[in-house]
């Protein structure tokens, strides 16, 4: 019985071990395809940096609040097919705090635009614009943020509105405006792709 039992023991640790693997390898091989995004796919972009948003407001008494959010994103987006129906757009965002605790996920899946916020709320939206009011403080140019997503390329920059402008210094973008009372920057930068 003495001979059997830490024989029993090892064998059921090694069991343990081995599912905990599974799990593991399962669970990151879903990660690495949120919503069905094949990121080796040629029409994909999946990508990964930091950001960082900095903002101030002057209200109509003057008093001026400031606010900033910095951290990590991650990026992926491409096409998906869906039987004889034509291609569905799929995009997948997810932002992360300095610290790590993730801030918010935004998802697409056709004309399906949904976040989840930190707080574990769900909201959906009708666009990029609707979603990206959800999830920041300031009202930030969707569409031309997620076309730079899309295709982080220097030479080839999304357009922006009045007001806004583009900077590009060795791979690290910045997006200066002034919008009414609120001035402030966006930092993005690159840091590598996903799935190649």
């Amino acid at each position: 019985m003495n001979v059997t039992k830490p024989h029993l023991n090892r064998l059921l640790r090694w069991a343990c071990m081995a599912l905990l693997g599974v799990v593991l390898t399962a669970c990151s091989s879903l990660s690495r395809q949120p919503g069905g995004i094949d990121c080796t796919a040629s029409d994909a972009s999946c990508h990964y940096g930091r950001f960082g948003l900095l903002w101030k407001a002057v209200d109509d008494q003057g008093q001026v609040k400031a606010e900033s959010v910095s951290g990590s994103y991650e990026w992926r987006s491409g096409y998906a097919a869906q039987g004889d129906r034509p291609p569905v757009e799929l995009a997948y965002l997810e932002v992360n705090s300095t610290l790590g605790p993730s801030l918010g996920q935004a998802k697409r899946n056709g004309n399906y635009y949904e976040v989840r916020a930190a707080d574990g709320r769900v909201y959906l939206a009708q666009d990029w614009q609707s979603l990206f009011d959800l999830m920041f403080p300031v009202s930030l140019p969707a569409d031309a943020l997620v076309n730079w997503m899309k295709n982080p390329n220097p030479d080839n920059l999304p357009p922006l509105p009045d007001h806004w402008k583009w900077q590009n210094s060795e791979g690290r973008y910045r997006v200066l405006f002034v919008q009414n009372n609120t001035s402030g920057r966006i930092d993005l930068i690159p840091q590598g792709k996903i799935g190649r």
